[in-house]
């Protein structure tokens, strides 16, 4: 590395890497990383638990207030070569965008969260607080390799704890009629799977078949698509409510079912087991089916567990939760929204407003939140990659982000860092 490579440098060069995973191999975005650093004299740290399986992790700064602690991963999910345009590891600039898979989940993060380290890292006498780097494996695959094992480490987790987290999963524009509004994540819903079993009825003969236990399926899927859960909204879901759910919101109908998802839990079917010659099928059992539950963070486990009770509880089935991961809710006050609010404003003066939503997802961030920490989702991109046109980019075919957004994201996240950890602001 002969020379500090720009922002956009650093991502083609992290495109190039191929961390697909699985299988998993991040060590190659370690290297790198870790090379930059060295070149810039900036300290870190690197965790490996498997064979190329690294993390790596950067602290520096000193002073009373509470943390800032930056969080990415360096993993990306697969990709098929021939339904792409481009190349996946090309990192090719093509009409002012630059594709490559990870362009957008999370590469770019994590090349704008370089630059800016490196600046930082020369004002740190500045600081009223440190400031965590932490760059995990496995984020797609579970975590097992990464922020879990991490997290385990004294030095680690004693740094980490109680900081504010910045973390992919927000920053993102949307329009409502001549309105622009900016999109942050402020906790995520709660990931459970339910299983709903069938036993065989009585009196029932395979060979005079009545469809009995499939009929039940389908009252099943009925009874839980109809449920209520949300008596009760967090905060977050009430502010979205509030400003995009008014009478004279002007959406169309894919952005309203977007924000409908992310304002309301859900329940959807997604394996069904059954018919007499299905030999997965327990003995005993005639049909099961599988559901996807994504549900709003107040809503716990044990409340989840008797809403279902009371809305299928009088047929002839038993259910289980297979698993289940608690949600969150960041606390986010004031002064906080302003100064995401304003480095926003300094680089798009058309933005009106930051809304907090709960994500449908699920990232790394929630591993965080039992260390006392607030993890906001906030890698800003520009306007003109509204989020419902990189939600298909996303884990997609041709992934990419324009060069317009890579700068924002690096000039926005600068300016909250640098204010937040100094009270001031970059001068070029």
């Amino acid at each position: 590395m002969d020379h500090i490579p720009s922002t956009l440098e650093l991502l083609q060069d992290l495109l190039h890497i191929d961390s697909q995973n699985p299988p998993g191999n991040e060590q190659g975005m370690v290297d790198y990383i870790a090379e930059y650093c060295r070149k810039l004299g900036i300290p870190y740290t690197t965790y490996t638990y498997a064979e190329n399986r690294s993390n790596l992790f950067i602290t520096f700064g000193t002073g009373s207030q509470r943390p800032l602690t930056l969080l990415g991963h360096l993993d990306t999910v697969r990709f098929d070569s021939a339904a792409w345009t481009y190349p996946p590891l090309g990192g090719e600039i093509h009409d002012n965008y630059l594709y490559g898979r990870g362009a957008l989940d999370m590469k770019y993060f994590v090349a704008a969260a370089m630059t800016i380290v490196g600046r930082l890292h020369a004002m740190q006498d500045r600081f009223n607080g440190p400031i965590n780097v932490l760059f995990t494996a496995d984020e797609e695959t579970g975590s097992s390799q990464g922020i879990r094992k991490v997290l385990q480490e004294n030095k680690v987790r004693d740094a980490l704890a109680g900081s504010l987290v910045l973390n992919e999963g927000g920053g993102f524009a949307t329009r409502h009629g001549q309105t622009l509004t900016y999109l942050f994540e402020t906790g995520q819903k709660s990931v459970a799977r339910l299983r709903v079993s069938i036993p065989e009825l009585p009196d029932t003969n395979p060979y005079f078949p009545t469809l009995s236990h499939e009929k039940i399926l389908v009252q099943v899927i009925r009874r839980l698509d109809a449920l209520k859960l949300d008596t009760a909204l967090p905060r977050s879901v009430e502010d979205l409510k509030r400003v995009f759910f008014a009478e004279n919101t002007d959406f169309s109908a894919s952005d309203r079912r977007l924000f409908e998802t992310m304002s309301q839990s859900m329940i959807t079917p997604t394996i069904i087991h059954g018919g007499s010659r299905n030999k997965q099928l327990p003995a005993g059992l005639k049909a099961a089916i599988d559901f996807d539950c994504r549900l709003l963070p107040n809503l716990g486990r044990q409340e989840f567990l008797d809403a279902i009770e009371k809305a299928i509880g009088d047929l002839p089935v038993t259910f289980e939760l297979t698993s289940f991961s608690q949600g969150y809710e960041a606390t986010v006050g004031p002064d906080l929204v302003y100064l995401l609010e304003t480095a926003l404003q300094k680089h798009d003066s058309e933005i009106e407003s930051l809304v907090p939503f709960i994500t449908p997802g699920s990232n790394d961030g929630k591993y965080l939140k039992p260390l006392g920490c607030d993890v906001l989702g906030f890698a800003p991109l520009s306007s003109e990659q509204p989020f419902s046109s990189i939600m298909p980019l996303i884990h997609g075919v041709d992934e990419r982000i324009s060069l317009a957004s890579l700068t924002f994201c690096e000039q926005v996240l600068q300016d909250v860092c640098l204010t937040y950890l100094t009270g001031d602001t970059i001068r070029e």
